[in-house]
């Protein structure tokens, strides 16, 4: 006997609902045996949407030259394949020079390129590998951000089926926020809420960007793509869907900020930001006066002479540096001395005494201003066939126009943040940050200016001459944060007045706040941190609280 002949024929047989190829929602009926008289139910999708902009960090979206040569596709490391494919890359960026490296990566000749890998395999049925393509996901970095992009368009989407809450949210997704390390007093999902976000379906997008340019301007090319891709979508489609909600991950939280507050972007519905360096971070700094650590400095530069051409000529890039805001204006850089006893700065200006300075602690010293234009376009009229840069300048008096305007970009976001944001952080003592950065050795005062005698760009520095030098090594990372970002710049916006901050690792507090999905005390690291469970869970959270501010569904 058959086991649809065991069905009883007052059941009912929900029949699964998906999307087809093109996006459509299709229920695919099926044969039964003439035995089988259950009622076949087809419970449909809901037609009103709340599209999910995920807005990557720097270096997370793919780049092509205009004329469609790729200049920027960072190897995955999520598969043998992968693996191969990374050592491949990470062959050719070893050798690129300086100057190939900022030609490659001038502000002026890239875009977006969304021609990527693409896998949705983990999304469920309302996705595919088509579906994905088109709304962008190959421009983002598939290994960082796109099991991250498969959990939120899944799990969004299976909230409730025949009125009844779907196992994981009446179990996990319910739990107090205070577990997974929020300090706010964010209050646990209600079923009421939970039901009311189930009138919506979630399409999550990629929000790629040109990451080399100021996220001034980024926001506003990314406000163009959401307006005329996006929501344009669906008003073709006869689809209801006002307004997005942005899921942003570290500098992609700087984006979103400008979107609405410099140019107060309306159609936001909220935002959540994961490891924002919301006031910047001294690991900036560092990188441009001793390049990368690790296996990723063959990639990203491996000492000053490979990051300088590109990072200071690149207005994104500086807009990372601390702010005038970071730890409320106190002193981050530490000129000599063992511990604290050196001088100190900035005392009143950062941009003026630390990232204009040409002193032997500046941004770019003296002795530094060559690395700023190795390729020499700079003395090109129309380097690269483009726009042209002003050639007419030096290069460090351009450089400083450029710092001018991040000052500029600094105060127009400063303690600013969407209205709903959520914000979630790491916060661990084994996560290794700079909060602070210190040229170890001899006491030696700002005031006293010194002749660089030798400088190794990878943090080793010789002041004053070869008869009576001056020996400083340049600090390592020891204070808590996800390795890239300090707690004390993951934090700030919690104490600008958020809804929710989201403090993680063993510096937060909460039954989950401070073990990974093996249940492991450990923190996450900033790149890998969308694929750890407490980010994700608290973007989940988020988006629900969030979906409350929406009310276009019938």
């Amino acid at each position: 006997m058959s086991q649809n002949e065991n069905k009883n024929d007052s059941e009912i047989y929900i029949v699964p609902t998906q999307v087809d190829k093109d996006g459509r929602p299709i229920a695919p009926t099926r044969l039964t045996l003439t035995q089988d008289k259950r009622e076949n139910v087809i419970l449909p999708m809901p037609i009103t949407v709340i599209p999910v902009v995920f807005i990557p960090g720097i270096m997370g979206t793919n780049l092509q030259s205009t004329n469609g040569e790729i200049i920027w596709r960072p190897p995955n490391l999520d598969g043998a394949g992968a693996v191969l494919d990374a050592v491949g890359q990470l062959f050719a960026f070893f050798f690129r020079g300086p100057a190939t490296r900022q030609k490659n990566l001038n502000p002026l000749e890239a875009k977006v390129d969304d021609r990527g890998s693409v896998d949705a395999g983990n999304a469920g049925d309302t996705m595919n590998d088509k579906l994905a393509r088109e709304r962008g996901w190959g421009s983002l970095l598939r290994s960082s951000y796109q099991p991250m992009m498969c959990l939120l368009q899944k799990d969004l989407n299976d909230v409730m089926l025949q009125a009844k809450l779907k196992p994981w949210w009446e179990g996990e997704g319910m739990r107090a926020p205070a577990d997974y390390g929020e300090q706010k007093g964010d209050a646990v999902l209600t079923e009421a809420e939970l039901r009311h976000a189930a009138h919506y379906r979630y399409e999550v997008w990629a929000g790629g960007y040109n990451w080399i340019k100021s996220n001034r301007d980024s926001s506003q090319e990314l406000i163009d793509y959401i307006d005329k891709t996006v929501l344009a979508h669906y008003k073709k489609t006869h689809q209801r869907a006002d307004k997005v909600i942005l899921v942003t991950h570290s500098m992609g939280g700087l984006v979103a900020r400008a979107m609405t507050h410099i140019h107060n972007y309306p159609s936001v519905l909220g935002v959540i930001h994961g490891v924002m360096p919301a006031t910047g971070a001294p690991a900036t700094y560092h990188h441009a006066r001793c390049g990368y650590d690790g296996v990723s400095s063959i990639i990203l530069g491996r000492n000053a002479k490979e990051v300088v051409p590109v990072m200071c000529n690149s207005p994104g890039a500086l807009e990372l540096i601390p702010s005038a805001d970071y730890k409320e204006g106190k002193p981050w850089l530490k000129l000599g001395g063992a511990t604290n006893e050196g001088a100190q700065l900035p005392k009143v200006d950062v941009y003026e005494e630390i990232y204009k300075s040409r002193e032997w602690y500046g941004l770019v010293p003296a002795h530094n201003e060559k690395l700023l234009d190795p390729a020499n376009l700079a003395a090109v009229k129309n380097p690269g066939g483009g726009i042209s840069l002003n050639y007419q300048e030096s290069v460090a008096t351009q450089f400083d126009k450029r710092v001018d305007k991040v000052k500029k970009f600094h105060e127009a976001i400063s303690k600013k943040y969407p209205s709903p944001a959520y914000v979630h952080y790491g916060a661990d003592s084994r996560e290794h940050s700079w909060e602070t950065v210190h040229w170890k050795g001899p006491v030696i005062s700002e005031d006293a200016s010194q002749q660089v005698d030798k400088d190794d760009h990878n943090g080793s520095l010789r002041l004053g001459s070869s008869k009576a030098p001056i020996a400083l090594e340049f600090g390592e990372a020891n204070q808590p944060g996800d390795g890239t970002v300090p707690t004390v710049s993951g934090e700030a916006p919690g104490q600008a007045g958020i809804n929710a901050s989201f403090r993680q690792g063993d510096q937060g507090k909460g039954a989950y706040a401070g073990a990974n999905h093996k249940g492991k005390a450990q923190g996450y690291d900033h790149q890998g941190s969308c694929n750890d469970p407490r980010a994700q869970w608290a973007t989940l959270h988020s988006i629900i609280k969030i979906a409350q501010e929406a009310n276009w569904h019938d």
